[in-house]
């Protein structure tokens, strides 16, 4: 199957006002994904006044619902309680963006008390993660449901997940997306996205401004030659799982509009099955009528309106696949009326496809990126923040001459 997104919703984020934010109190990790667009630092903690001080500095660039307090690894800094209190100040919500590896059941209840929103946590199978070396994503899906749960039993959170996908966990992708259905009552989100490194047989010479830089200068390079995996393919390993799933917006290119960037789509069923999807049009809804009353793009819901899942019924007069589902539940409802009284859950599952560079040596990034941070009184994107870090401009690719 193939994505069209002329049939999808164009999210209306932009870089100055979206749903979505990324501050960094650290750029250390506990873990060394081997796909990392980060050098790890340990002595990069910043201080309350630091983050405070750009936390402050994005705001003032961008309007936005929720920030990512990501990192590095979030929770590996002293500070991270009171960080996340400061966030919450701000009117906007602190989500912890974590690999979840230090994380226990009395953090997730100090973090509730002091705002956080959620979690989205990180796993998967290239992480080196102690005690977790060479487990297939399928087996992976034990530590999630430890993470889904701890979150679930502290209540009041939302949780999300993100998986990195390698091509030889490809076809993996199922058993992630088998798991996530499962848990509908759990998960609220999960991003499912394609790795993405250069490599030194790329045909392509590297620039900062009018000097050349070597490729292994750089965190973006590795020794391994990954084959980019497309959204498109990711989707045809989803609908093994959701045969009739659908995407209701996206996303697009700054340089292609039609490449399909980030995918959303929304899912809704009971605990015993998914019924339909959301269409463009009730995203559409949502996402004005949220910004018209609240002067903001909508991100995470309130935890407890993903268990309310019926009021998005209420769209249906607006939206063809919303009517589809409603449908789909009553003729399910009828045949056995227990389904009737079933709590029934929205899930959100997203699909990317990160930095494309076309055979021009044009960077085609994500227009209206969400993961938009601070650095030196400028908005600039986390994906690309090694680039500012280390030579104080972006990298430019050049096609090499010989090729």
């Amino acid at each position: 199957a193939g994505v069209e997104t002329r049939e999808l919703y164009r999210m209306p984020w932009s870089r100055s006002d979206n749903a979505f934010s990324w501050v960094e109190p650290t750029r250390y990790c506990d873990l060394t994904c081997e796909y990392c667009y980060q050098y790890h630092d340990p002595t990069s903690h910043k201080s309350l006044e630091q983050f405070e001080e750009e936390l402050r500095g994005l705001l003032k660039l961008r309007r936005c619902d929720s920030v990512f307090v990501a990192g590095g690894e979030p929770l590996t800094h002293p500070q991270i309680v009171e960080i996340t209190r400061l966030v919450r100040s701000f009117d906007v919500k602190p989500v912890i963006l974590t690999n979840g590896h230090s994380l226990t059941q009395d953090l997730v209840k100090k973090l509730r008390l002091a705002g956080a929103h959620g979690f989205v946590f990180h796993v998967d199978s290239h992480q080196h993660r102690p005690g977790w070396q060479g487990k297939s994503e399928k087996e992976l899906n034990r530590l999630r449901q430890s993470l889904a749960d701890m979150v679930y039993n502290e209540g009041g959170m939302v949780c999300g997940f993100n998986s990195t996908v390698l091509p030889e966990t490809l076809k993996e992708v199922p058993h992630i997306v088998q798991w996530t259905v499962e848990n509908i009552h759990k998960v609220a989100t999960h991003v499912i996205i394609p790795v993405r490194m250069v490599h030194k047989d790329d045909p392509w010479e590297y620039y900062v401004g009018t000097e050349k830089i070597k490729l292994e200068e750089t965190v973006y390079a590795n020794k391994k030659h990954y084959r980019n995996i497309t959204a498109v393919e990711l989707y045809n390993e989803l609908l093994k799982v959701l045969p009739d799933f659908r995407f209701n917006s996206y996303l697009g290119g700054t340089i292609l509009a039609e490449s399909p960037k980030w995918l959303f789509g929304n899912n809704v069923g009971s605990r015993n099955r998914v019924y339909g999807n959301m269409g463009s049009r009730g995203m559409e809804v949502v996402q004005n009528f949220h910004h018209l009353t609240k002067g903001k793009y909508l991100s995470y819901m309130k935890p407890g309106m993903y268990r309310r899942a019926r009021l998005i019924f209420l769209l249906g007069i607006f939206d063809r696949e919303i009517r589809k589902t409603l449908r789909n539940y009553l003729a399910a409802s009828l045949r056995n009326p227990k389904r009737f009284f079933e709590k029934m859950y929205i899930q959100t599952i997203t699909v990317m496809q990160p930095q494309d560079i076309l055979p021009t040596g044009e960077q085609d990034r994500c227009d209206g990126c969400p993961n938009m941070t601070y650095w030196n009184g400028r908005l600039v994107s986390e994906c690309r923040m090694e680039d500012y870090l280390k030579y104080g401009d972006l990298i430019q690719i050049v096609r090499k001459k010989d090729i």
